[in-house]
C-alpha cells in the first residue's frame, strides 16, 4: 500500500476464520491503494453491534453493514451500494434442522432449542423471529431454550454437534425469495440439513460511509467502490472478501420494509 495515499477505515464483522479473511482483505486494499490511491485499514468487530457502534464512534470511515446494522444506523450513514451475490440482491432467512431430525414442519418447533447467529442478524435471528410471532408462534415460549453463536458457520456447526436443534441461517433460490431454497449457509459448510421453513426476500448487504465523512473522502469511497466493482482485474478479490460478484451502488428499496417491520416489532417487544 501507499503510505501517501488518503487512508480510510473499513468496519466490518469478524469472521470465523479471520487470517484468512484478513488475508483476503489485504489483497483487494492493496489493489485499491494501487488503482484508486486509497489506503484500506480493516476493522474487524466481534458483533453486529459493535459494528455499529464503530461506524457512530467514527472509527469505522466505511463499514460493510448487514441489513439489521444498516437499519439501525441508518440515519448515520450515507449508502454507497449493495452486494450482488449470484445476480441477486437479495435472500432469504431459513429455519433449518439436522437431515436426521424427525422436525418436519413448524408445528413441531415447539420444545426444541434455537439456535441463532447474532440479535442483529436478520437472517439468522431477526427476519425468523418476526415471522414467527407473524405466525402466532411466540419465539419466548415456543422453544424450550435459545443461543447466539455469533455467525452461520458456527451455529450450523453448533446444531451438528447436537447444541441446538434447529438453526436460523440465510438461503438462497433462483428468485431471491427463499421459496424452493436449495442452497445457504449449510451448502458451503457441507451440513446435511432439512429446511423447515423459508422467510423473505430480505435486501442485501449496504457499503456505507459515516455520514460526516470529509466530501473528499467521500468522492475517494465511492471511485474505489466504482473501480474495484468495474475492473476485471479486481474480481476475484471482491469475491473473496464480500461474497458476491460486485457492488452494485444504490440501496435496493426492501430495505426501508425491513427497517420498518424491525422498529414494529421492538415496539411490540419481540426483542429484548
Amino acid at each position: 500500500m501507499n503510505p501517501e495515499s488518503p487512508r480510510l477505515t473499513f468496519g466490518l464483522v469478524a469472521a470465523p476464520d479471520e487470517s484468512k479473511a484478513a488475508a483476503a482483505f489485504d489483497a483487494l486494499a492493496k489493489w485499491v491503494a494501487a488503482e484508486a490511491e486509497v489506503t484500506l485499514e480493516r476493522v474487524p468487530a466481534p458483533t453486529y453491534e459493535a459494528l455499529a457502534t464503530s461506524v457512530r464512534e467514527g472509527k469505522s470511515d466505511l463499514a460493510w453493514l448487514p441489513p439489521v446494522v444498516f437499519a439501525r444506523i441508518a440515519e448515520g450513514v450515507t449508502a454507497l451500494g449493495s452486494i450482488v451475490r449470484a445476480g441477486r440482491t437479495s435472500y432469504a432467512a431459513a429455519l433449518v434442522v439436522s437431515e436426521e431430525s424427525k422436525v418436519v414442519t413448524m408445528a413441531d418447533l415447539q420444545g426444541l432449542r434455537a439456535g441463532w447467529v447474532d440479535p442483529w442478524s436478520a437472517a439468522g435471528f431477526v427476519v425468523p423471529r418476526i415471522e414467527l410471532a407473524a405466525l402466532g408462534l411466540d419465539p419466548a415460549t415456543t422453544f424450550r431454550s435459545e443461543k447466539f453463536y455469533g455467525s452461520h458457520r458456527e451455529v450450523l456447526h453448533a446444531m451438528a454437534r447436537g447444541e441446538c436443534d434447529v438453526a436460523g441461517t440465510f438461503a438462497r433460490s433462483p428468485d431471491g425469495s427463499g421459496e424452493m431454497a436449495t442452497e445457504g449457509a449449510w451448502t458451503e459448510e457441507d451440513h446435511k440439513v432439512r429446511v423447515i421453513a423459508t422467510f423473505g426476500p430480505i435486501p442485501t448487504d449496504v457499503i456505507a460511509v459515516r455520514r460526516n465523512l470529509a466530501p473528499e473522502d467521500f468522492e475517494r469511497a465511492l471511485a474505489a467502490l466504482r473501480k474495484a466493482s468495474e475492473a476485471s482485474s479486481a474480481h476475484d478479490l471482491v469475491r473473496a472478501v464480500f461474497g458476491g460478484d460486485k457492488l452494485q451502488e444504490g440501496v435496493e428499496p426492501g430495505h426501508e420494509t425491513l427497517r420498518r417491520a424491525y422498529e414494529r416489532a421492538v415496539a411490540n417487544d419481540l426483542f429484548d
